[in-house]
Order: C-alpha cells, then sequence, then structure tokens
C-alpha cells in the first residue's frame, strides 16, 4: 500500500524538557520520526520547547516551534501552519496525554485533524486504567486484582480493599509519579490521602501487589493490516515491586523457557492487536512459575523502545512513523541491512545489559527503589555474554561502580542492602559473593534469578585470584569475560592505564562485533560495532577519521544538551568531508543512532575503551568539547596512554590549567582579572581559617567537578568544618572563595581559535549569584547587558583566550556588581547553555567550533538579540519525597524549557503556562522591603494577595490589601495548605527563613505546590519578573526563526 496522500502537513508533538521518567529517548524517537515522514514527502511541522533537543534543529523539520507543550499552542500552530495530521507517539506522556486534551477539547474535530498511528480511542483504552482492566477482562488475559478508592466514598472504599500489600497509582502518570507500595491498610489510607492532596483525580487505582514475580517486557510493533512483530523481549533482572526504568535489563530474557517465551509473546501480539495499535508499544508481564499477570501497555515509543532498538539496532521510531504514513510491514526496508523488510524479526547472537544511572550523588535522600521513578538516565552494555555486557554497563556508569564492585560494610548490613531494593542492591550480591554467602539466601531476598548470581559469581571466581602487586597472568581470561581495566586495577594494585598500556604492548586487545539485526544471516553494511575479546574481527576501515566522545549516561549537569553538541559536531565532520566516529555508552541518545555517523562504537566512555577503539581504527583525533565534564577528565590520560597528542581544540595541558582551580585562580590574579577574594585550603583546619579570615559567607570550590557538586553556600562556621571534612575525603585542597552578595551572575558562551573569538551569547540570571548556572533562570535578549559591562566581558575573553590558547568552544560564568565583573568559573569545552543559545541566536556554534579544531581560522562576528528568550530549569523533586525545595552553587535539575517572545513579559508569561489570579507571598524580613514593588505591581493587576501573618502585616502598613493566611503551627484559620490544597492559590512566592519551625513549615508549603503543580518563585527578583509578565500580556505562537535576526 502507497503512503497516505489524504494527510501533507504533519504536526509531531515533542516531550518537552527532560524529567524523570522522560528523557532522552523521547529526542531520539521525534527525530527518528520527523526524518523518517520527511523522506516520505510530507511537511513536517514540530512543536517542543525542549531547546537542548537535536529534535529542536532546523535539519530535522521543515517548521519548529519551541514553545509551550499546550492545547493553545496547538490550535495556534494548526492554524498558522494549516496542519491536517498530528503524531503525538513520539513525545512520550506529555504528548499523548495532549492528544487526549485535544480531542476532549473539540480541537480535532473542529479543524478535521487526523491522529495518525495510534488512534486516541485506542490511547485511552490502554491509559485509563479502568477501561483497560476492562479491556483485559474481555480478552480473558489474566491480570492483578484491582480497587478503587474514591474521593466521595473514601471510607468505604478503602474498607472494601483486603489488609494486605497493594500497589497504589493513578492513570495517564509518568515514571510512576505518585505510585507507592502500601504494606497494609493504614499506610493505604495514608497514601490515598496524600495523593487526593497532592493531585486533581477523582479516584485512586489500587492493584494487588506481584511483588517478587519476574517482570518481563516485550517491544511489539505492528502496522494497519495487522501484521504483528516483537522485536525483542525484556528480562528485570529486579523483580516486581522495581520499576521497569529503575531495574537492570538483560535482552535478549536468559531465564524463560522456550513454552514461557512463546506465551508470553502470543498474549502481547493479541492485547496489542486487540488495543488497534498502529504503531509501536510496550507490554509488561509479571511472570512466575508458568503463570502471568498483564501489568500494563504503553501505547506508543518509550524508555524501553528506545533501549530495545539500540540493543537490536531494529530502528522502532522510524518505523512506527512510516506505518504512521501508512505502509505495511513488509513495504518497509530495514534500514541496517537494506535487503530485508521490518517484518523480520530481530535475531540477537550477544547480549545487552541496562543499568539506571540515579542521582543519589547530588541529593541527600532515600537511596530505596521502587514503583516510582528515581534514576535520571541509563547506560548499556554489550557482550557475547552476560557476564561481559554486565560488566560494561558497570564500567559506563561514571560513578563508583566503574572501578570497585566492592563494599566495605558489616555482614549484617551487607544482607539489609541485598534484600531492600536499593541502587547499590548489585554490588552488594557481588561482595556478597566474595563473602561466600549462600546464593540461595541471596537469591530469595533480592528476586534476583539464581541463574544471575552464577553468572556474577564466574566473575568473583577469576577475581578472587589475583595477585596484588602483579598484572595477572590469565589476563586474556578476565577480558574475555568483560572484566574492565580499571576493576583489575583495584584488585592487582597496579594503575588501569598501566594495565591498557601493558595489553596494547602484548596485544592482549579487543576484535568488534557488529550489531545486525540478523545474526550475521545476511550482509551488514552499517558499522554498528561493540568490542569482545574473539578471533574475527568486523572492525571497517576507518583510518584517518576524526572520533568524537559522548557523554555517557544523562545525569544531573550532564544530560542532553552534550547529545546535541556530539551530533552537531558529526554532521559538521561531514559537511566538511571528514569520517566521524562516535563512542557513547547511552542507549537513549540520538548519538548512538546507527546512521548519524560514519561508525558507531557501543562502549564505555572510559580511557580503555576509548584507547582500545583509537589503537585498533587509527584514527587521526579525538574530540572530547561534547562530552562534559567526562571527557574533560579523561583526555589527558587518554594521551598518557598513547604517549602522543590526539585531543583536537583546547590542549590537555591547557584544560588541566582551568580545570585545577588553585592554578586558574592564581592564572586570574597574573592577569589583573577581578575575581571573588579566595584562598587554597591544604586541609580542614586551614579551610576553617581561611574562611575567618575572608569572612562569611564563602563557597567551597573543589576542582574537576560538574554541576558544582558539593558546593555550598556556606553561613556558618560549624557547618562549615563539616562540608571541608567531606570534601577533603577525595580531594587534595580546596578554593574558599567569598560569596558575592548583590550580584548579578551571567553565562558567556563563546568560540575561538587561540587568539580571536566571538562571542554566541550572554544569559543572564534573574536569580542573584550563588544559584547553580543550570538551575537558574536565564534571559537572552536585547539591552540585557549595559555596554560598559559588555566592553569588560569582551576583554576578559580576549585574555582568556590568549592565555590558554583557548580553540574550540568554551563557556564563562561571571558576576557582575555595578560595573565590575568578576570571573567564576571558566570551562574550556562545550556548556550546558550551547543548544539554548543556539536557537536563541539562530547560529550554528558547534560548526564554527569545529572548523576551528580542525585548523581553520575564525571570522569573528557579533550577534544582537531582537526577540527575549527565557531559560526555565525543571527538577525532580515530586520525585522525592524528603527532598526540600532550595537552590545554591550545586545543579539539581534535569532539563530546562525555552520561552521565546518579543517582549520580556510575553516570555515569562509563556513559561507559567497558566493564568495567575491569586498569589501567596510568605517572605522572611529580610526580603519583605524588596517584595513590596512587586505586591504593588500584583494589586495594580488586580491579583488577589493572600499572605501569612507576618509578611500580611507588613504588606498592609504600606498601603497593600491581602489576606491573611495561617501556617500549620498557627491555631486558626483559613490555612495556608487547605486553600493550596483546593486549588485557590494560583501562585506562590516564598523565601526560606531558617528557623526551625519556619523550615518546617516551608517545606510543607514547598511540597504541596509541587505536587499540585503550582508555580513556586523563591527568589525576590524573580518575582518581580513575573509579576510584570502577569495580566493582560498577549501571547504569540512564532516558528523559532520568526524571532530571529543575525548580523554579521
Amino acid at each position: 500500500m502507497p503512503r497516505r496522500d489524504d494527510i501533507h502537513r504533519i504536526l509531531v508533538i515533542g516531550s518537552g524538557p527532560v524529567v524523570i521518567g522522560q528523557a532522552a529517548e523521547f529526542d531520539y524517537s521525534g527525530s527518528q520520526a520527523c526524518l523518517s515522514l520527511r523522506e516520505e514527502g510530507y511537511y513536517v511541522v514540530l512543536l517542543n520547547s525542549n531547546p537542548a533537543t537535536i529534535q529542536t534543529d532546523h535539519r530535522i523539520a521543515d517548521r519548529v516551534y519551541i514553545e509551550p507543550i499546550t492545547v493553545e499552542a496547538v490550535e495556534r500552530i494548526i492554524e498558522k501552519e494549516n496542519i491536517d495530521a498530528i503524531e503525538p507517539h513520539m513525545g512520550g506522556q506529555t504528548a499523548l496525554n495532549l492528544a487526549v486534551k485535544l480531542k476532549r477539547a473539540g480541537v480535532l474535530d473542529r479543524y478535521g485533524i487526523k491522529i495518525i498511528g495510534t488512534p486516541v480511542e485506542s490511547i485511552e483504552l490502554a491509559e485509563d486504567r479502568e477501561k483497560f482492566y476492562e479491556f483485559l477482562l474481555k480478552l480473558n488475559e489474566p491480570q492483578p486484582a484491582r480497587y478503587k478508592i474514591r474521593r466521595e466514598n473514601f471510607e468505604d472504599d478503602i474498607a472494601a480493599i483486603p489488609d494486605r500489600p497493594v500497589i497504589v497509582r493513578t492513570s495517564f502518570s509518568l515514571g510512576g509519579t505518585g505510585g507507592n507500595i502500601a504494606r497494609n491498610r493504614e499506610a493505604l489510607r495514608s497514601m490515598a490521602e496524600s495523593i487526593f492532596r497532592s493531585f486533581d483525580v477523582d479516584y485512586v487505582e489500587v492493584n494487588e501487589s506481584l511483588e517478587g514475580m519476574k517482570e518481563i517486557e516485550y517491544e511489539v510493533i505492528r502496522d494497519s493490516f495487522g501484521n504483528c512483530i516483537t522485536v525483542c523481549n525484556m528480562e528485570n533482572i529486579d523483580p516486581m515491586g522495581v520499576h521497569t526504568g529503575e531495574s537492570i535489563v538483560v535482552t535478549p530474557s536468559q531465564t524463560l523457557s522456550d513454552i514461557e517465551y512463546q506465551m508470553l509473546r502470543d498474549s502481547a501480539i493479541r492485547i496489542i492487536s486487540g488495543l488497534g495499535i498502529q504503531g509501536a508499544c510496550n507490554i509488561q508481564f509479571a511472570l512466575s512459575e508458568g503463570k502471568y499477570y498483564i501489568i500494563e501497555v504503553n501505547p506508543r515509543t518509550s524508555r524501553s523502545s528506545a533501549l530495545a532498538s539500540k540493543a537490536t539496532g531494529y530502528p522502532i521510531a522510524r518505523i512506527a512513523a512510516k506505518i504512521a504514513a501508512g505502509y505495511g510491514l513488509h513495504e518497509i526496508v530495514n534500514p541496517i541491512t537494506k535487503n530485508t523488510y521490518a517484518a523480520f524479526e530481530p535475531s540477537l547472537d550477544y547480549v545487552t545489559v541496562k543499568i539506571p544511572r540515579w542521582p543519589f550523588d547530588k541529593f541527600s535522600v532515600d537511596r530505596t527503589i521502587g514503583v516510582q521513578m528515581k534514576s535520571i538516565g541509563e547506560v548499556m552494555g554489550i557482550g557475547r555474554t552476560f557476564e561481559e555486557a554486565l560488566m560494561k554497563a558497570m564500567a559506563s556508569l561514571d560513578n563508583s561502580f566503574a572501578t570497585s564492585i566492592r563494599l566495605r560494610l558489616k555482614d549484617d548490613d551487607l544482607w539489609a542492602l541485598i534484600e531492600k531494593p536499593n541502587d547499590r542492591r548489585m554490588l552488594a550480591v557481588f561482595e556478597g559473593l566474595f563473602r561466600n554467602f549462600d546464593i540461595k539466601k541471596m537469591s530469595r531476598l533480592s528476586g534476583y534469578d539464581e541463574y544471575f548470581i552464577h553468572k556474577m559469581n564466574n566473575i568473583v571466581r577469576l577475581l578472587r585470584n589475583i595477585d596484588l602487586g602483579h598484572i595477572p597472568e590469565n589476563l586474556m581470561q578476565l577480558k574475555k569475560i568483560g572484566i574492565p581495566d580499571e576493576i583489575i586495577s583495584s584488585f592487582c594494585g597496579i594503575p588501569a592505564d598501566d594495565i591498557t598500556r601493558y595489553r596494547i604492548d602484548k596485544n592482549i586487545m579487543p576484535v568488534y562485533k557488529r550489531i545486525d539485526t540478523c545474526s550475521g544471516e545476511f550482509e551488514v553494511i552499517v558499522p554498528y560495532m561493540y568490542s569482545t575479546y574473539e578471533d574475527e574481527d568486523e572492525i571497517p576501515d576507518l583510518k584517518n577519521s576524526v572520533m568524537i566522545i559522548g557523554s555517557g549516561p544523562n545525569r544531573i549537569a550532564q544530560g542532553l544538551e552534550f547529545d546535541y553538541g556530539s551530533v552537531k559536531a558529526i554532521l559538521a565532520l561531514r559537511d566538511m568531508g571528514y569520517k566521524s566516529i562516535m563512542l557513547n555508552s547511552n542507549p537513549e541518545t540520538v548519538s548512538t543512532d546507527f546512521d548519524i555517523s560514519d561508525a558507531l562504537f557501543f562502549e564505555p566512555v572510559t580511557p580503555e575503551y576509548i584507547v582500545n577503539v583509537i589503537v585498533k581504527t587509527s584514527c587521526s583525533g579525538l574530540i572530547v568539547q561534547f562530552s562534559g565534564q567526562t571527557g574533560q577528565n579523561i583526555a589527558r590520560r587518554i594521551e598518557d596512554i598513547l604517549g602522543r597528542s590526539i585531543v583536537l581544540g583546547t590542549s590537555t595541558e591547557d584544560i588541566e590549567r582551568v580545570e585545577d582551580r588553585t592554578v586558574f585562580s592564581r592564572t586570574l590574579e597574573s592577569l589583573q582579572i577581578l575575581q571573588p577574594p579566595f584562598a587554597i585550603a591544604e586541609n580542614e583546619n586551614d579551610t576553617v581559617k581561611k574562611a575567618l579570615t575572608l569572612g562569611l559567607p564563602i563557597i567551597l570550590r573543589s576542582s574537576h567537578v560538574i554541576g558544582g557538586r558539593s558546593m555550598e553556600i556556606i553561613y556558618d562556621m560549624d557547618y562549615l568544618a563539616e562540608r571541608a571534612r567531606e570534601i577533603f575525603a577525595v580531594s587534595r585542597n580546596v578554593l574558599v572563595s567569598k560569596y558575592l552578595e548583590n550580584a548579578t551572575e551571567m553565562d558567556v558562551d563563546f568560540v575561538s581559535d587561540g587568539s580571536s573569538y566571538s562571542i554566541c551569547g550572554v544569559l543572564v540570571h534573574i536569580e542573584e549569584a550563588g544559584v547553580h548556572s543550570g538551575d537558574a533562570t536565564m534571559i537572552y535578549g536585547p539591552d540585557m547587558v549595559n555596554k560598559r559591562v559588555r566592553e569588560r566581558i569582551e576583554r576578559i575573553v580576549e585574555s582568556l583566550v590568549k592565555e590558554f590558547r583557548l580553540i574550540g568552544l568554551s563557556n564563562l560564568q561571571i558576576a557582575v556588581r555595578g560595573e565590575d565583573v568578576y570571573v567564576i568559573e571558566l570551562n574550556a569545552r562545550s556548556s550546558r547553555s550551547l543548544p539554548f543559545i543556539s536557537k536563541a541566536t539562530g547560529m550554528d556554534w558547534v560548526r564554527l567550533a569545529v572548523e576551528c579544531m580542525m585548523g581553520s581560522p575564525l571570522r569573528p562576528m557579533r550577534i544582537e538579540a531582537s526577540s527575549y528568550f527565557v531559560k526555565v530549569s525543571v527538577f525532580p523533586f515530586s520525585k522525592f519525597q524528603d527532598m526540600d525545595v532550595v537552590f545554591g552553587p550545586e545543579m539539581k535539575s534535569t532539563g530546562e524549557a525555552m520561552y521565546p517572545g518579543r517582549t520580556l513579559p510575553e516570555a515569562l508569561r509563556k513559561s507559567l503556562q497558566k493564568d495567575v489570579r491569586s498569589v501567596l507571598i510568605t517572605v522572611r524580613d529580610e526580603d519583605k522591603p524588596r517584595i513590596l514593588e512587586t505586591a504593588r505591581i500584583l494589586q495594580e493587576k488586580g491579583i488577589t494577595i493572600y499572605a501569612t501573618a507576618g509578611t500580611s502585616i507588613y504588606l498592609r502598613d504600606h498601603g497593600i490589601k491581602a489576606q491573611t493566611l495561617y501556617r500549620i503551627r498557627d491555631r486558626r484559620e483559613p490555612k495556608i495548605l487547605d486553600l493550596l490544597s483546593s486549588g485557590a492559590i494560583d501562585m506562590v512566592i516564598n523565601t526560606t527563613e531558617m528557623s526551625t519551625g519556619a523550615v518546617r513549615d516551608g517545606f510543607r508549603i514547598r511540597r504541596l505546590c509541587i505536587m499540585r503543580g503550582v508555580p513556586l518563585i523563591m527568589n525576590v527578583n524573580l518575582a518581580r519578573a513575573y509579576a510584570d509578565s502577569l495580566g493582560d500580556v498577549r501571547l504569540e505562537y512564532r516558528e523559532i526563526s520568526e524571532y530571529l535576526r543575525v548580523e554579521a
């Protein structure tokens, strides 16, 4: 059947900013879908508010709207672009929910819009838990017992539910948000009450808990003709009770019998066919002793779709888009083989293992994992065996898992970690094997199948025999089972880089195999490679190519923004006539799509695996600028192992000078560039002395960190001693820096060739200096920086470019007080703000940077903004119940959104995505005078002002009407939490006090804002900016190029 000719202009809806449960995988699937539809001749319009994505690059769609993902925005775009179809299946839960809202609001019918792919009715059937339950009953498919707790019938419904473990959740949710396991009726009551307080829902879904059973997933794709295949199945190593996004996952399944495999496959096809899915979907099963239960169906591409695509090489989103265009599976050519069709189920002759990456190194929160997601990203390891794939996945995590698999804990504490789901359970099982713990008992307590523990024991047996002080004689045997040089080093005491050099010298090197979807049955052109220690090598000729290393797993401070840079660099190299090699370990990203680079190596981003590829390919250069802090930290090691320079752009020697805070600060002194008063401390006592000399508040800064890790503004000497102790446990010195109060922070991105430079843009933080640049609300626009400050910035950039011989992209963070410009930090690499400033200026800064790295001189240019662009960060607070909403020098956000406008009020107003008719103001005493002007503006605009007792009195004393609300500890009505819960408050302005009662009350207010989706402003400057944006501000939704003006 030919492609559909009843549609011509298709709107693809993206997933918006990265949040827990919805991350880079939708940039990958959305980008594939746009390109796939354009291949068929459709005019593709994209809506996505996330500027960090490749999807919002001008190469991906015909028209790109970086605007709020709302019903209002979509309706305006439909009118403006003459849209006749919408593809909502590539934008996660955000896009799917919006499709349902568009239907319910009558927008689809009003404009005659078709939903291509899976129909809205099928989406609702799969997503609405009540409808899905009835649907499965009709199919006679087994499912866990189901109950409902209705808001209006709360007590009776609670009483009707058996007093045993159940899972509590809501419909149309993302990443298990709001979900939890209730062990008894009292816990159930408490959870249900909390959901009704926090979410605007009529009922709470309660299911029988299937904790401890195996969880199995099938990735299924179906066309409109009824043809249906399973792309792959995936086995969760963690049992039911742990969200699949939190689980370690192996593909293909390892412990299912053929009967079980076929039983679940048949069920999956029955259900997907019954739902009428047209495209990709994911179905999850619980399995125990030959019996299975249906858990849920995701009627769209998902995290698992991206994982399945990278694990098999089968481009699920690309094929699903072709199906949406009307093609059958039997008509779509498999792009990896070029000579088979998409109707062939992939066949694997290797194993992949996915491990999540959690943010517990950033947050001091409960490390328990369960039915609600907490992980930010994930990695995938590929090997010929489970052991090899597991070890490569662990090596990819870029944390302590990558360098040691031992835990120094007492036996009782170790057993507790094995039993309780947590991020270290895999390490605890490894340690249990080293201590000869009983395998059956560990299996019973952890829920890990004995098969996997025996496989892990194969690794332990080899490591046990390593002698301290010697490179193991059985090194080849260790490498064949997948053990990285870093782990071998932790047992023999020889530095890992020395082991790598020894292997190269002795020719103990891996070969490279291809991912081909067909287990070698057909010839494959695409070089999608993984390493293993065998004989036959399938590596293509890649001499004189350029390697780009990715940034590994998404995590706070190092996410999608760096993948944008990697992909743009590959495209720039291609345009310049160079072959490119991509090395990365992240299955969610566009950079690990097999047809982006000339060769893809799916490997850990560590010196060992990078050097292996360099040696085997004889590539001529290495680009590390788009790998975040990971590349900066390992660049020098790579060159030391090779014994030669290979890094393109800024040299590794100059990178070290920039990264070492002591050296950098002293260099600034010699250049007579202003910086906050500082001192170098060599130990804990020295830190206290230097802080006393500088005077509080101060900031402690260690070297070679990302996202301001461990940084904090310190106001208290006792706390200073505690923080210094923690920092010196991992660092040999620390920069003690005076915190600049009442200063404005700015981010300056620039490109340079070692002597000349061009400033890409200056982003101005609304919050005062001290909030991490990754968390701050930032503005790029005309007249944001005065002429004299701009001139001083340019002089500083010029000095730094020449002193550090900066080639490529760099990022400078400064604080401005009056007209004095203080340097806070320099990064000799691409920054998080690069995609944002690229979209806001319409410039391909990455291309210019790559040209400089490849030796071309830079032609300086000056860019002037003609519109305003606001960057707003999003945070994971809703996923961590014990985490307060506070900001400082350590980054906490998971992603960002861009909101453009012809005026600043228009841009800010878009970021609220709701009308504001009432505002609660509760601020500390020192902020009361500064909040007055904001309150006056709100009053003039007719907005109702609520305030806590102290703030209310202050406002009334200054002529501003405010209704008093009371805190928890005040025994008076009306209470803040009651009005927040009822939806009567549209925005909260809250700055924190440090008294015990205020902290407790503030915490509960902030938590409720997060759970109810009430805009929370925690900074007086930001409150003023938003006050100006409220009221009668006209909003227009424009294609991104309409906001731009570029001047050479």
